[in-house]
């Protein structure tokens, strides 16, 4: 199992985008321990299926940076880094506007 976001759209002509973001194992490995650590809120209740309000957005995108940057000090976490660089990347490039709802799990 995995966990991942839907970000689907307003225009019903438009495929949702699927954003991979972890394992379970990875998730609860690394992601987990680091988001508690750090007093995150939404990156703590991504395996419990949150849908993230679009106005919510700013704030995710600063979670993840802060996860992140607390991930960075480690070598070994550089395929994660690029994994939340990729997920940052994804998101930043959504125009709010059109997006319908976010929902991860």
């Amino acid at each position: 199992m995995s966990v991942a976001m839907l970000v689907t759209f307003k225009a019903k002509d438009r495929d949702s985008l699927y954003i991979p973001v972890a394992t379970q194992g990875a998730y609860h490995a690394l992601w987990l321990p680091a988001a508690e650590k750090l007093g995150l809120k939404w990156v703590p209740q991504f395996e419990d299926g949150p849908v993230v309000d679009v106005s919510e957005l700013p704030a995710l995108l600063d979670e993840l940076r802060k996860l992140r940057d607390a991930l960075a000090s480690n070598p070994k976490n550089d395929s994660l880094l690029e994994r939340i660089d990729w997920i940052l990347e994804e998101l930043s490039g959504l125009d709010p506007n059109e997006v319908s709802r976010i929902s991860i799990g």
